[in-house]
């Protein structure tokens, strides 16, 4: 009898764990999609202006990255840092929950 109650009593503890809340999830209303807009009409010289402007932006960008790049001595010898795993207190006291309810 007490074996049968442990063996229920963990179920219900893993299964409230892993089980999705969804009578707690919120979904969106469906709303209808916004009509798109359209765009102001421009002459193809405002439009060429505009794309050079953007490709300077990008290449002077570019070039200030690749200048800091070359500043930085450091980069050749980078190694990437260790992984750490943490676990967090919630998985800490269900171990804990599951392993009493084992023991007694």
């Amino acid at each position: 009898m007490m074996k049968a109650l442990r063996t229920a009593v963990v179920a219900v503890i893993l299964g409230s764990m892993f089980s999705p809340a969804l009578a707690l999830a919120k979904s969106e209303p469906n709303v209808a999609p916004v009509a798109a807009r359209t765009a102001p009409v421009t002459t193809p010289v405002a439009l060429a202006n505009a794309a050079a402007a953007a490709a300077n932006a990008l290449t002077s960008e570019a070039a200030r990255y690749a200048q800091r790049e070359q500043q930085s001595q450091d980069v050749q010898n980078f190694r990437g840092g260790a992984v750490y795993v943490y676990f967090g207190s919630g998985l800490v006291l269900a171990l804990v929950i599951i392993i009493l309810i084992l023991v007694i």
